[in-house]
């Protein structure tokens, strides 16, 4: 038996986790072209990794594990070489197709809390996105090193902490329409 296609193998990777991907790029990025430049590091450091994927963890935890070293290397280097971060318009999240776009409420309240996720410090964002994503606090602890107990405990706090701040936007929207 021949060894699998490498580069079928990667291009259908990216084919199913382009999106997942963005939208981790998205989150350590607030620059669209600095996003795009991390989303094509991550898709680098996954041609580069998978011939030694060993699978000893999940696809899609390995895939994230991938994307998520890579990103903090990558946001570690900009930072260095940037300066702080920059400020401006909070970044909104990797549009859906519009087939899939909510109604306008869902879509606000979507934008607010992407608006607000990426305010987190970058360890709190980390887990956070994963947990999005429909990671469990196992895939969670295997991507990060943080003990499954600790994403649990981190999670339950920055979702208090979110939902805090979603809270505290609320009344001024509702006064904007008034």
């Amino acid at each position: 038996m021949g060894k699998p296609d490498h580069r079928a193998v990667y291009e259908d990777l990216l084919r199913r986790y382009v999106r997942p991907l963005q939208r981790l790029a998205w989150s350590y990025e607030h620059d669209p072209a600095a996003r795009e430049d991390l989303f094509q590091e991550i898709a680098m450091a996954l041609w580069t990794a998978l011939p030694r994927f060993r699978g000893e963890s999940t696809e899609r935890t390995w895939v994230y594990r991938v994307a998520h070293n890579t990103a903090i290397s990558f946001a570690a280097e900009r930072r260095r070489r940037d300066g702080r971060e920059q400020g401006g318009d909070p970044p909104r999240e990797p549009a859906a197709a519009p087939a899939q776009e909510g109604n306008a409420i869902e879509g606000q309240q979507r934008d607010r809390l992407w608006a607000a996720v990426q305010e987190l410090p970058i360890a709190e964002r980390q887990i956070i996105v994963l947990h999005l994503e429909g990671l469990s606090a196992a895939d969670i602890q295997a991507i990060t090193g943080v003990s499954a107990g600790a994403v649990a405990t981190r999670l339950t706090r920055t979702r208090q902490r979110l939902a805090a701040r979603l809270r505290v936007d609320v009344p001024t929207e509702e006064a904007e329409r008034s």
